[in-house]
């Protein structure tokens, strides 16, 4: 395995004895989403080269070897980097447009020293608000309005209490996860003065005291008290399927659930039948198998809400993620720490 030269200098001082290549290794569609607009000539003394992964009929390990790029800029349609044959340099920075880099980055990349940035925190706002607009639509019914309109409009039958609604003040809320997504959605939910516990494995109960929320020592406990249950926990091997069929059930009656984390957390079997019998009201941005089309499973649960991993980042904020990812282009350039660096911690608790 080919191992970076930690004697190597610092970007800023190798500067003035190497030409940097970057090499822009993106489709077309992203960069008309992510990079509208660019110009290339803007990133100064770099040598630069546009590889479309979805239109060339080159080898990706060959345009490696070819143009030997000191960065890429990557996204979702660019390729796993591979090891290197002997004697090839290392790229030293790969800059990931959007958010998990593991379909892009192996691991030992990144344990040899190579760089490695996504959007980091740039979405997370946009998810918890996702998070928030999931739990008031199952709180108040959505799922229902239109056979509502068509059944019982005529007959002026009483909406709210033929739709069950609920509102969200006041209530208990649960969140399984602590992480950017989490702590940005414990923001939204301070109007509506609620209670708010977490549990979060490996994160430590101040953490979750410093941002006022009331960190419980177990997931049954979280479970058992949480009137609106918001699902935002990283996909691990230790969370896969952690959400278990009995931790669904001791939520109380009526509840909501809510996903926006990875559907591979949850017993999607069980949850269906809790939704499918009106025990529980969900509402999910991620399951199992996606996309989610009409076949997937939940699809048939007339009551459960679904949306199609739309949680972010919203079609308008496309190019501010590029924006992101060019500025840390032009710091690691100028010798500085690059924002929203991947490390190992957060590449193994990455999905």
């Amino acid at each position: 395995m080919k191992t970076l030269d930690q004697s190597q200098p610092s970007p800023a001082s190798a500067t003035a004895c190497r030409t940097e290549r970057l090499l822009f290794a993106i489709s077309r569609r992203e960069q008309e989403l992510f990079l509208p607009g660019l110009d290339p000539d803007a990133m100064g003394e770099v040598a630069v080269e546009w590889y479309d992964p979805l239109d060339t009929t080159e080898p990706w390990p060959r345009v490696l070897r070819r143009f030997q790029p000191t960065i890429i800029i990557a996204c979702w349609s660019t390729p796993l980097l591979p090891e290197p044959a002997a004697g090839q340099p290392l790229p030293r920075y790969v800059c990931h447009l959007a958010g998990s880099v593991r379909n892009v980055v192996p691991r030992w990349f990144i344990e040899q020293g190579g760089l490695v940035s996504n959007w980091g925190s740039a979405v997370c706002e946009q998810v918890a608000e996702q998070a928030l607009l999931l739990a008031l639509a199952a709180l108040r019914n959505v799922s229902d309005w239109h056979s509502y309109i068509r059944d019982y409009g005529p007959l002026r039958a009483n909406p709210a209490l033929v739709l069950r609604t609920k509102s969200l003040y006041g209530r208990r809320v649960g969140i399984h996860g602590f992480g950017r997504i989490a702590r940005a959605l414990l923001d939204l939910l301070h109007p509506f003065r609620v209670d708010v516990a977490v549990y979060s494995d490996g994160v430590p109960p101040e953490c979750i005291l410093a941002h006022g929320a009331t960190p419980l020592p177990s997931l049954g406990e979280l479970f058992a008290q949480s009137e609106i249950l918001f699902e935002c926990e990283a996909l691990t091997p230790h969370t896969q399927l952690s959400v278990t069929r009995n931790l669904l059930a001791s939520l109380p009656d009526d509840a909501v659930f809510v996903n926006v984390g990875r559907g591979l957390t949850v017993d999607e079997a069980a949850l269906k039948q809790e939704a499918a019998s009106g025990r529980l009201r969900v509402a999910l941005d991620v399951v199992h198998e996606e996309p989610v089309t009409s076949r997937t499973e939940m699809f048939s649960v007339n009551s459960a809400i679904l949306s199609p991993h739309i949680g972010g980042p919203t079609s308008d904020e496309h190019p501010r993620c590029g924006e992101f990812a060019l500025s840390n282009i032009q710091r690691y350039l100028a010798g500085e720490p690059v924002h929203a660096r991947i490390t190992l911690e957060t590449f193994d608790r990455s999905t």
